[in-house]
């Protein structure tokens, strides 16, 4: 309840104001009988009219392949309504049915029936079905996708981005004075977007970065693609971008050539805080950047209690959004793009973040290392949100010398991607 009180107290500050919500005696129940207070969004639908409020489509996958996840952002807005009791904020659901055609439908509507911020879709396809509606009406979108080839100005996202992971991995591992690095990807579109991210964020730290290795996204046979990274030892750093037990095979390969910490710190992204390492003892003292858990301890507490499960790390990025969504109701709504992408930022259950014009995210993400005893921070998120900048480096400038030696892809496909995206 105090984390809940700080972050009210955060948006107070930034002129949101509070009020009785009249939808605090609706309920649901639950498959064990048991009811909670909740935010009724076919009252909010229907009922709520505030004079000069914002009016909100949500676009979430309700139906289809990831219906379970639409429904869990669902809920999760549901609470942020419930928290906020913004009469000048109303919210109004539409299915995409986990699909392009089904986003494009829901765009449609939403713009017609006076949206004038629409915050999803989920997915980069759906997103970027959505954008040419949505920017042709002048109708900013706040997505969760986290693929960065859809964001521009006007289409922007509130997720986790692998760029920002790799600039603030990075970033610490020059702090350490570990300037010689290879990294493992996985060989897909997702790996090829954290190459990239690597490119500039190397040259930007003045680490060098000098080899990179591609494998078969669903092979479990990593020992070739190690071998050919792992000799000679002219590193001090290895990032390894994935999790599950592909991240504990490819890590037991480098043991296997007696290659581990001190003499190489082992890095990741986010996607290891989903992997259960503590008794990884090949992997400890490994790195990587996650947001901070300092809110969101609330957040999953509530998300429990009234829904009977875990909540997954996306619904609280949908919570967030809400969030945003409020400080916008009471702003002038004649420049949303502008407030959107203000310089003073926003605070909710993830802890601070910024949102790009060039549409993308910047979190303030902490460094966590593993333990024994479980993940333990090393690096705490940073507490301003005035200071993120777009950095990106141009790598189509860089020199042939510069570039790391590929391993697994030829270096004419990397160029060619990397150029093209």
């Amino acid at each position: 309840m105090q984390v809940l009180k700080r972050i009210a107290v955060f948006f107070l500050v930034l002129g949101l104001f509070g009020c009785n919500n009249p939808f605090m005696d609706n309920e649901i129940e639950l498959s064990d009988g048991s009811r909670y207070d909740i935010v009724d969004y076919d009252a909010i639908n229907q009922n709520m009219r505030v004079e000069n409020a914002l009016n909100v489509g949500v676009l979430l996958p309700l139906s289809g392949k990831a219906a379970a996840i639409g429904q869990g952002m669902q809920n999760a807005m549901f609470m942020a309504q419930d928290d906020l009791k913004n009469n000048q904020l109303v919210l109004k659901f539409y299915d995409t049915k986990s699909s392009e055609e089904g986003a494009r439908e829901a765009a449609y509507r939403a713009i017609s029936e006076g949206a004038e911020l629409i915050l999803g879709p989920l997915m980069g396809e759906e997103v970027e079905a959505v954008a040419p509606i949505a920017l042709s009406a002048d109708v900013p979108v706040v997505s969760f996708t986290t693929s960065p080839k859809v964001l521009q100005r006007g289409v922007y996202s509130i997720g986790l981005l692998n760029g920002e992971q790799i600039e603030r991995a990075l970033s610490y591992a020059s702090s350490l004075g570990k300037n010689r690095m290879i990294l493992l990807v996985p060989n897909d579109n997702s790996g090829l977007s954290i190459v990239k991210s690597a490119l500039s964020s190397a040259k930007s730290h003045n680490i060098d970065l000098k080899k990179i290795g591609f494998y078969n996204p669903n092979t479990m046979d990593f020992s070739s693609i190690v071998r050919d990274v792992a000799s000679p030892k002219d590193y001090d750093a290895v990032l390894i971008a994935d999790n599950g037990n592909r991240l504990k095979s490819i890590a037991s390969m480098f043991a296997y050539r007696d290659i581990m910490y001190p003499d190489v710190l082992f890095m990741g992204t986010a996607a290891w805080d989903g992997t259960n390492l503590d008794k990884e003892t090949i992997l400890y003292h490994g790195v990587y950047p996650m947001i901070t858990k300092s809110y969101g301890a609330y957040f999953n507490d509530k998300y429990k209690n009234t829904f009977g499960e875990q909540a997954k790390p996306i619904y609280s990025f949908a919570y967030d959004s809400v969030l945003l969504a409020s400080v916008l109701a009471a702003r002038n709504k004649s420049d949303l793009d502008g407030n959107i992408t203000g310089k003073s930022g926003f605070i909710g259950v993830n802890g601070y973040f910024k949102i790009l014009p060039t549409g993308a995210s910047r979190h303030s993400l902490e460094m966590l290392e593993i333990t024994r005893d479980g993940p333990k921070v090393i690096s705490p998120a940073d507490k301003r949100t005035t200071d993120y900048e777009e950095q990106e480096i141009d790598i189509r400038y860089m020199s042939y010398d510069e570039l790391p030696k590929f391993y697994g892809k030829s270096s004419t496909e990397v160029l060619n991607w990397l150029a093209n995206n």
